[in-house]
This record gives C-alpha cells, sequence and structure tokens, in this order.
C-alpha cells in the first residue's frame, strides 16, 4: 500500500514538472516570437532611413551633375570666346605683317633691260614709281605685299638712299620683286589699265612683268615696330 502511494506521489509530481516544462517552453517561444517583430521593426527603420539617406544622395549627385554640365557648357562657351578671340588677334596680326601669310595672287618684277655707259638708272630718278605701285595695289585690294621679301606695313619707308633704295631700313637695287596676295585678276588689271602704273613704269624704261599664282607666300615683318607719342585711348 505505501509502496504504491510512492509510486503515485512520483507520478503526480513528474506530471506537475511536465506540465511546468511545457509552459516554460511555451513562455519561451511566445517571448521569442516578440523579439522577431521588434527586430523586425527595427530593420524596417533602418531600411526607411537608409531609403531616405539613398534619395538625399541621389538628389545630391543629380546636383552635382547638373553643375557638371554646366561648368562644361561655361568651358565650352569660354573655349568658343578664346578661339573667337585668337582669331580676331590672328586677323590683327595678318593684316599688320605680323605673321606668314599665303595665298591667291601676283608676283611683278620690275628690272630695266640695258644700263647707260652714264650710270643711268630709271629707280633712282624715279623712285617715287615704286611707292605709287604699293598705293595702287593697296587700292585693287591687296591683301599683303612685300618687296624683295620686305614685308610692306603701314610704317614702312620706300626712298631713294644714295644709289640704293631703302625700304624699311634695308638697302636695295634692281630688279625689285612685288609679292602680291589678293584677287589676282582684279590686281592685274588694276595696275595695267590706260595710263596706269605699267604705262607709266614702262616709258620710263622700267620693264614689268606680271605672273599670276594661285599661291603667293609673303614673309611677316622682320622689323620692331616701336611706338612712343601714340597711345591706346582708353575710355572711361
Amino acid at each position: 500500500m505505501n509502496k504504491s502511494k510512492g509510486r503515485l506521489e512520483i507520478a503526480i509530481v513528474c506530471i506537475i514538472i511536465g506540465i511546468m516544462i511545457i509552459m516554460q517552453m511555451k513562455s519561451i517561444r511566445g517571448l521569442g516570437g516578440i523579439v522577431t517583430t521588434q527586430r523586425a521593426e527595427e530593420l524596417l527603420i533602418e531600411l526607411n532611413q537608409v531609403k531616405k539617406e539613398n534619395t538625399e544622395l541621389s538628389n545630391k549627385a543629380a546636383g552635382l551633375e547638373a553643375q557638371v554640365n554646366k561648368y562644361e557648357t561655361l568651358a565650352a562657351d569660354n573655349d568658343a570666346y578664346i578661339s573667337q578671340l585668337l582669331d580676331n588677334v590672328n586677323q590683327v596680326k595678318a593684316s599688320a605683317g605680323l605673321t606668314d601669310v599665303s595665298g591667291e595672287g601676283i608676283v611683278i618684277t620690275l628690272d630695266y633691260d640695258n644700263v647707260e655707259k652714264d650710270g643711268f638708272d630709271p629707280f633712282l630718278y624715279n623712285s617715287e614709281l615704286l611707292l605709287l605701285l604699293v598705293n595702287e595695289l593697296n587700292a585693287a585690294g591687296a591683301e599683303a605685299i612685300s618687296i624683295n621679301d620686305e614685308r610692306i606695313i603701314n610704317t614702312s619707308e620706300i626712298r631713294l638712299a644714295g644709289s640704293h633704295i631703302n625700304i624699311n631700313g634695308s638697302k636695295f637695287s634692281r630688279p625689285f620683286v612685288f609679292k602680291v596676295i589678293g584677287d589676282s585678276k582684279t590686281l592685274k588689271s588694276a595696275i595695267m589699265i590706260r595710263a596706269g602704273i605699267v604705262e607709266i613704269m614702262k616709258a620710263n624704261y622700267i620693264s614689268v612683268s606680271i605672273k599670276e599664282s594661285a599661291k603667293v607666300e609673303i614673309a611677316k615683318f622682320d622689323g620692331v615696330i616701336d611706338y612712343k607719342y601714340a597711345k591706346p585711348v582708353v575710355k572711361e
């Protein structure tokens, strides 16, 4: 009897312990489920924050890209502006005779065939004819002129100096070779008109040879241009 009673008590204790274990396990599972939900919410909050930061970074990147495009456009405009300035400078330098140039034009050779025993030189007696020829060529649209490879600019002098002709401070004598860039037909017609400069030269024993050329090369002015008195006008 006591033995059976003891077994019953043990069985009851085991049942109670089993029930407690089961309840503890359910409690742990329930607790685990609560922790997982909180973590999911935390992750969702973090995800939303990351999305927000990503949106902000995307907007910032778009703004920076717009600035880069703006600067690239400005740089392109500046390059175009600088290129235009350089073109203008080069055109001014070319018209001032400070650059080598080439183009369509004519080559004029002035000489005389026979030298008299008395040393007659028609160029020494008519040196102004060289300057007159330069004027006629300029009036006909010449864009560049050289005489014996001396570039003619606005300060060039062509004058008699003893037994020589001075051009840009250098001494020259026959023959005189004019290289001229411009419309070859117009230039040639302008100096060959009736009673024009060519006829005047021939009447003064100067031979004139004119050759049209598709490419005439003229070197730049090799001297120094120094203005001591003329100054640019600055407008206020």
